[in-house]
């Protein structure tokens, strides 16, 4: 979603916004995924392994002057020469709500992404009938302030909107309701500037992480070797520490190859309860660093254990580790309707 915003704030073209809101079955996909069409035919984001992309990059060309909101359904079961998803590994009934970008709705998007940017997250609430026809959008902010339409949102708890699953999450009631929560990219913070960092800092960009490199080398340090990263702090541990205003949900990963500054960073992250701390090197010297034994929120050695050799592929172990972190988290269960 993120590529999607700053298509949004920096394109002058039409576009249409498809988001799947309901999925029978399995998909590619799942419920949240959306994909921005633009008029002058450049596409940002995907829906299915390539299933339905260029049947609706046709049905939206009937919506770029209209403010109609339209829903589309398309049943991947279907077998046969002409069926949906045919060799594609889809094998479900897709629900996609097609949404004109207004300027009313741009300016909901806009004031989204400065939410994320400033890394707080969003709900997008939308009210749909039983034929999946939406009747009412609107976004919640942490606070629970409404803007984008005027709704009573108060039955959704805004302390537990890390576990919140994207879908269709109430039924049984007069109207069906929609819910998803945009999130800020998740932070990796990347200490050591050093050659082996452009690998990791590279794939983590790519991949959706915002980046902030930290190392106290300003020859190393620096955008011309790190252009990805988004943010760039030089100095010496404690200095930069002070800077960095770290949250639980952070990911840190030390790489000085510096056996004192490795020390002192993992010293000040113990007062930090950050979602990962990742050492590079050995067990044996994690050890020596903490001169007692490792806690279990600390991955030493840094990685998932797939034989990596060399800096491309240590980094792709550490992504992959960072990623399988990134998405163990509790789904929320249980949903009623309100009253």
């Amino acid at each position: 979603m993120h590529d999607i915003l700053h298509a949004v704030n920096t394109s002058t073209v039409k576009s249409v916004l498809a988001t799947i809101v309901h999925v029978e079955g399995s998909s590619y996909l799942k419920e949240g995924a959306s994909m921005l069409f633009q008029e002058n035919g450049e596409n940002i984001g995907m829906l299915s392994a390539g299933c339905v992309e260029a049947d609706i990059a046709e049905r939206v060309k009937e919506l770029f002057d209209t403010e109609h909101v339209l829903t589309v359904t398309y049943n991947l079961k279907e077998e046969g020469d002409v069926g949906w998803g045919q060799g594609a590994g889809c094998n479900g009934i897709l629900y996609i709500l097609l949404e004109p970008v207004t300027v009313r709705m741009k300016q909901n998007l806009l004031r989204v992404k400065r939410h994320l940017d400033n890394r707080n997250p969003v709900l997008h609430i939308k009210k749909l009938e039983k034929n999946f026809i939406q009747t009412t959008s609107f976004y919640v902010e942490k606070t629970g302030e409404i803007f984008g339409g005027n709704s009573d949102a108060s039955f959704f708890a805004t302390d537990d909107w890390n576990g919140r699953k994207s879908g269709i999450q109430l039924s049984n009631c007069s109207l069906l309701t929609y819910a998803h929560l945009h999130k800020p990219k998740p932070r990796l913070i990347i200490w050591g500037a050093g050659a082996d960092a452009k690998y990791l800092v590279s794939l983590a960009a790519n991949t959706g992480f915002s980046v902030t490199l930290c190392d106290w080398r300003p020859a190393l340090c620096n955008k011309e070797h790190f252009p990805l990263a988004e943010e760039i702090h030089i100095g010496f541990p404690e200095e930069v520490d002070r800077q960095l205003s770290i949250q639980s949900d952070d990911f840190v990963v030390i790489m000085t190859h510096n056996f004192y500054r490795d020390q002192e960073i993992l010293s000040l992250l113990k007062s930090n309860p950050v979602k990962y701390i990742g050492v590079l090197g050995s067990k044996k010297r994690t050890l020596r660093l903490l001169n007692t034994d490792i806690s279990s929120r600390i991955h030493s050695p840094v990685g998932l254990s797939i034989g990596a050799v060399g800096p491309q592929e240590i980094a792709v172990s550490i992504l992959a580790e960072l990623i399988q972190n990134l998405r163990m988290y509790d789904e929320k269960k249980g949903q009623k309707c309100p009253d």
